[in-house]
């Protein structure tokens, strides 16, 4: 759930800007005071209630199985799995770095980034990329939850920063890298939430040291390397997390009815759902964080969003969105079912890592990615297209046949 706190905080701490008069360039516009971060704050509580209410009993279920499992058969392979993980992970990084070689790393050539991803990076680049969370929670199960020879833990803890520097290089910045952090690390806080519960002022110490390495690399990427001025590092950097609230800044204050079902949109949702190109369609059909810029249509905003000019990527985007569709209580019930499902994931990401199955934690934190993805931006095609259901039909085939043959062997 760590990433969803960091999104919420950065909201948070945009939406504060904003009432203190920060100037947002994409909307072209300067914060006023009112009540937006404490509206926010309203819905982020029935969330959070709702994932807590769905994550405790299932969590409890997993303390009280008596099924056996296959975590006996896995751990016998731990070794041969470790080895498989190591590897493919390490040729990915390899595969990076001879690409960034060849191609010129963003961070290292001023180029933005996602700049680099539409018109520079091929397919296997993007997908590493945007499933760095992926990448981090199975290392983070060989380093801290199977049962693997010492030096292969050690190797995927060693892996890891290695990533986070690649990661860097191409220009990634703050919440994404934290993000791929808390992945990484969460196998880990699951299986020692005691110690980690006595000892937080060490890792409070380790976040802060974290934190302040992520923030000194992201404002050297936003100075071009120390190059401007600190008032114009200082300017591109607030027009950056003030984009964190804007929509909901925006949408918010224009205001909406208690209850609204804006049929046709809805309509274009569900279109969206069948459509494989979904970027393009998104931007046609004003869905998204692209409903916005095709209502509103402030040129910066539009230049941002459709060129992807990558001044800003809005984290409230669903909020914004859902006061559009539902209307301020509609928009509470979508923010229980939000929290319902992000709650279940998390759930399948502890079964993966209580039962030590790397099949598992793979396709955990494949489908973390994908419904954070569409959480954050306002994209419910991302989980729930007919291309996305293909692979959640493997997903649970592969699944469900292994807990068959768990229930074959309590027999």
């Amino acid at each position: 759930m760590l990433p969803y706190i960091i999104s919420r905080a950065s909201n948070m701490f945009a939406l504060i800007m904003i009432e203190h008069g920060a100037e947002m360039f994409e909307i072209g516009a300067v914060g006023q005071p009112g009540p937006w971060s404490n509206l926010l704050n309203i819905y982020t509580a029935l969330f959070w209630t709702a994932a807590i209410l769905v994550l405790k009993p299932c969590l409890a279920m997993l303390d009280r199985r008596r099924t056996p499992g296959l975590s006996p058969v896995f751990d016998r392979f731990a070794n041969l799995i470790a080895s498989v993980t190591l590897a493919l992970v390490g040729l990915l990084a390899a595969y990076l770095l001879f690409y960034g070689l060849r191609s010129g790393f963003p961070l290292i050539e001023g180029t933005d980034r996602f700049a680099y991803r539409r018109f520079a990076a091929n397919k296997v680049t993007l997908y590493a990329l945007n499933l760095k969370s992926i990448v981090g929670f199975v290392l983070g199960m060989v380093a801290f939850v199977i049962p693997a020879r010492r030096w292969m833990r050690i190797a995927a803890g060693m892996l890891f920063p290695a990533m986070i520097v690649l990661y860097f290089l191409f220009g990634d910045k703050f919440f994404t890298q934290l993000a791929a952090m808390a992945s990484f690390f969460a196998p880990y806080l699951y299986c020692n939430y005691e110690q980690a519960r006595r000892r937080l002022g060490i890792y409070g110490l380790a976040s802060a040291l974290a934190l302040g390495t992520v923030g000194l690399v992201t404002t050297y990427i936003y100075s071009q390397g120390f190059t401007q001025t600190p008032a114009a590092t200082t300017k591109r950097l607030s027009g950056r997390m003030v984009g964190q609230g804007e929509l909901w800044y925006l949408q918010s204050r224009v205001g909406a009815p208690l209850l609204r079902w804006d049929q046709p949109v809805l309509d274009r949702y569900v279109a969206a759902l069948h459509i494989k190109q979904t970027e393009l369609f998104a931007i046609h059909n004003s869905l998204g964080a692209n409903y916005f810029s095709n209502r509103y249509a402030p040129d910066y905003l539009r230049a941002s969003l459709h060129k992807n000019a990558g001044t800003v990527t809005y984290t409230a985007a669903t909020e914004a969105t859902g006061l559009v569709l539902f209307g301020w209580l509609g928009l509470g019930a979508a923010m229980l079912v939000i929290g319902l499902l992000v709650g279940l994931c998390c759930a399948y990401a502890a079964y993966a890592i209580a039962t030590r199955s790397m099949v598992s934690a793979l396709f955990a934190a494949y489908i973390y990615a994908q419904l954070r993805s569409g959480v954050v931006q306002a994209a419910p095609w991302t989980i729930f297209s007919i291309y996305s259901a293909r692979w959640l039909s493997i997903i649970l085939a592969i699944e469900l046949d292994a807990s068959k043959n768990c229930w074959r062997l309590a027999a």
